[in-house]
C-alpha cells in the first residue's frame, strides 16, 4: 500500500475506556426448525438489554464488561418464564480485552456449551454477537474498502466478508457477509454428542447470511448491526441412512440506546412469583407430550432444578425423555 493511499484512509477503531457507559438493545428472532426446543417447527424471540461499560486499559489492549440487564423470550407468540437471573447463569457478567480494531484477544467467559447448537451462537462469544459484532481494517477506511476476518464459534470458523458501503460524517455503514460450515452428532433429542455410540443422527450445517453495521468512528462503537442468516442442516440418521434438511432463519437486531443511560435492571424474581408463571405456563405446554418437554428444555436450561408437583402426573408420556435430557428434574 502506497504512502499516498495511506494518507487518504481515515482512522478508525473502537474506543472503550473508563468512562465508557452503552446500553443496546438486542432482538434476535429464530423462525424455523429449533432442536433447543424439542425439535419443533416454530418461531423464537428474545429481547435483551445489554449494558456496557469501558475499563482501564491492561498493556496496549482495551478492555470492557458486558452484562445482560434486561431479558425475555418467548416461543411462537407465549412468553416463557424465564428471567435475567436464569439466564445470567449461562450468560453471565463478561470482560474481554480487545485490539482496536475489535479482534478480542482475551474474554473471562465460562468455556460452557449449550447442549443444543443453533448457528451463529457460542456462550463464549456473547459480545461478538452484540457490541464488538465486526473486526476493522488496521489501516482505515475509504468508501470501497474490503476486507476479511474470521472468528470461531462452538469449535468452527465464521468468515465475514466486509466493505464500506458509504460514509456519513463519522458514521460508516458497512455491509457484512457471513458464512460458516459444521458437522456434529447428535442424539434422538438433538443434544449434540461426541461419542458416536451415543449418536442417532449426523448434522452437516451451512449457514450463510449478510447484513449491514454502522460503525461511528468518533466515538469508536457500533450503532447498529442488523443480519439475517440462514442455516440449512443435511440429517442423516445413522441406523437407517434416512435423509432430510432442515432450515432455520436467524434474525439479528443490536441498536444503541441515543442517550446511553444506567438499564433499570429487571427486579429478582420472587421464588413463588416465578413459580406461579412457570406452573401457567407449563400446564398450556402439557397438553401435547412434545409442547411439555419443549417447556422442560427450556425451563432446565436457563435454571429450573425441580418440577412442581402438580406436573408429576403428566409427566408418564414422555418420562424417558424427560430422564434422558434433565434427569434431575424427574
Amino acid at each position: 500500500m502506497t504512502l499516498l493511499m495511506l494518507a487518504v484512509l481515515a482512522p478508525v477503531a473502537y474506543g472503550f475506556g473508563p468512562a465508557t457507559r452503552l446500553d443496546y438493545d438486542v432482538t434476535v428472532n429464530f423462525n424455523g426448525f429449533l432442536p433447543l426446543l424439542g425439535g419443533n417447527e416454530g418461531k423464537v424471540e428474545v429481547k435483551m438489554g445489554v449494558g456496557v461499560t469501558g475499563l482501564e486499559p491492561k498493556d496496549t489492549n482495551q478492555r470492557a464488561t458486558s452484562e445482560i440487564k434486561q431479558f425475555e423470550v418467548s416461543f411462537n407468540g407465549a412468553k416463557l418464564p424465564l428471567t435475567v437471573d436464569n439466564v445470567t447463569d449461562y450468560f453471565p457478567k463478561t470482560t474481554i480485552d480487545l485490539a482496536p480494531t475489535g479482534k478480542i484477544l482475551k474474554t473471562d467467559a465460562p468455556d460452557r456449551s449449550l447442549p443444543v447448537r443453533l448457528p451463529g451462537l457460542d456462550v463464549k462469544h456473547f459480545p461478538d454477537i452484540t457490541y464488538v459484532p465486526i473486526e476493522l481494517p488496521p489501516d482505515g477506511l475509504d468508501v470501497g474498502t474490503a476486507w476479511q476476518f474470521q472468528r470461531d464459534f462452538g469449535g468452527a470458523p465464521i468468515t465475514y466478508d466486509c466493505r464500506a458501503e458509504s460514509q456519513e460524517g463519522d458514521s460508516w455503514k458497512i455491509h457484512v457477509d457471513v458464512k460458516q460450515a459444521y458437522t456434529v452428532l447428535e442424539n434422538s433429542v438433538y443434544e449434540v454428542v461426541k461419542d458416536k455410540a451415543d449418536a442417532e443422527s449426523e448434522v452437516t450445517t451451512t449457514m450463510a447470511g449478510s447484513g449491514v453495521v454502522v460503525f461511528d468512528s468518533k466515538e469508536g462503537r457500533v450503532s447498529s448491526a442488523d443480519m439475517k442468516n440462514i442455516a440449512l442442516s443435511d440429517f442423516r440418521n445413522i441406523s437407517t441412512g434416512e435423509k432430510t434438511q432442515r432450515k432455520l432463519e436467524t434474525v439479528y437486531a443490536i441498536k444503541l440506546k441515543t442517550a446511553p443511560t444506567q438499564a433499570r435492571k429487571q427486579p429478582r424474581a420472587e421464588t413463588g412469583e416465578w413459580w406461579d408463571r412457570a406452573v401457567s405456563w407449563g400446564s398450556q405446554a402439557v397438553q401435547s407430550g412434545r409442547g411439555f418437554l419443549a417447556w422442560v428444555q427450556t425451563a432446565s436450561l436457563f435454571g429450573l432444578k425441580a418440577l412442581p408437583g402438580e406436573f408429576q402426573r403428566w409427566l408418564s408420556p414422555v418420562l424417558p425423555l424427560v430422564k434422558k435430557w434433565a434427569p434431575w428434574l424427574s
